[in-house]
């Protein structure tokens, strides 16, 4: 990333505090919630789809290999809306949460531990240099186990949070 872009995902930070406009307090940090939610369905299903779609390419040999070596210029775009998403989609969660830490259950808690541990895998990935810690967090980063986890933990937590 250049410094260019600093200014720009500055201002994508931004995007959660438009949920304030309105008078309604608690409706404002739901919408937050829901600003995650969305932030986290849009910034994972193109990467996943790509990453997926990749992959096939390759295995599929043929013309399909040669489509998969011309998408290899928008994988570093996709990664960044993926990576600059994720982190709106990660703020606004955990802004949502303390704002009603009043109401913290079991399934709140577990859903902040899951999204503070993909966070810090993915700054472990993306920071560090170490060619062991790089393995390790590719590994623990891409699970699809935990992209489960985060579903259903989301899941729960919408349909428990306002009883």
């Amino acid at each position: 990333m250049s410094l260019k872009t600093l200014p720009v995902i500055f201002l994508l930070f931004l995007i959660p505090i438009q949920v304030f406009v309105d008078d309604d307090a608690d409706e404002a940090v739901e919408s937050l919630g829901w600003v995650a939610i969305g932030a986290g369905i849009i910034a994972n299903l193109p990467f996943i789809v790509f990453n997926k779609w990749r992959r096939y390419a390759v295995h599929a040999g043929g013309q399909s290999l040669v489509m998969a070596r011309q998408a290899v210029q928008f994988y570093k775009p996709v990664l960044n809306f993926h990576i600059i998403l994720n982190s709106i989609g990660y703020f606004a969660g955990m802004t949502h949460g303390l704002l009603l830490v009043n109401d913290l259950d079991s399934i709140s808690l577990s859903l902040a531990i899951t999204m503070t541990g993909l966070m810090i895998s993915w700054i472990l990935l993306r920071y560090t240099s170490s060619r062991h810690t790089k393995i390790f967090t590719r590994l623990l980063h891409g699970q699809f186990g935990l992209l489960l986890l985060l579903i259903a933990l989301i899941t729960l937590h919408v349909l428990t949070g306002d009883d």
